[in-house]
């Protein structure tokens, strides 16, 4: 009783900071770029011509999803070390509610790209 009480608390713990990342990101002003801001510099020199593609994963949704997620795996790693009916149900449930927050950072990420897209054209 006393290892699912424990088990609960940091699945709670995990929603919790996964919450608290999301509803960071939406609270946060966003920036107003200029296009010598969103320019980009290779070695710290103006670059010589535009870029054939802009990745669509910036740092920030890469950022997000990384935090978001890695709580969560660490525990999906626990609990298949002794796999019974009750770890995989839990697995299974972890993997369910990192959907929203795997989502969440990939949208972010490309609203990133989308700005960085426009300054070069």
């Amino acid at each position: 009783m006393q290892e699912a009480l424990v088990v609960i608390l940091l699945l709670a713990l995990c929603l919790i900071i996964d919450g608290a990342i999301v509803l960071l990101a939406k609270i946060l002003p966003k920036y107003n770029p200029t296009f010598v801001k969103m320019q980009r510099f290779e070695a710290g020199n103006p670059p010589l011509a535009t870029p054939k593609y802009v990745l669509p994963m910036q740092y920030a949704g890469f950022l997000i999803m990384f935090m978001a997620i890695e709580p969560i795996l660490v525990l999906l790693l626990l609990f298949s070390a002794y796999p019974n009916v009750s770890s995989i149900a839990l697995i299974l449930l972890s993997i369910i509610l990192v959907i929203p927050a795997v989502y969440v950072s990939y949208q972010y990420a490309l609203d990133i790209a989308k700005l960085r897209r426009g300054a070069y054209e």
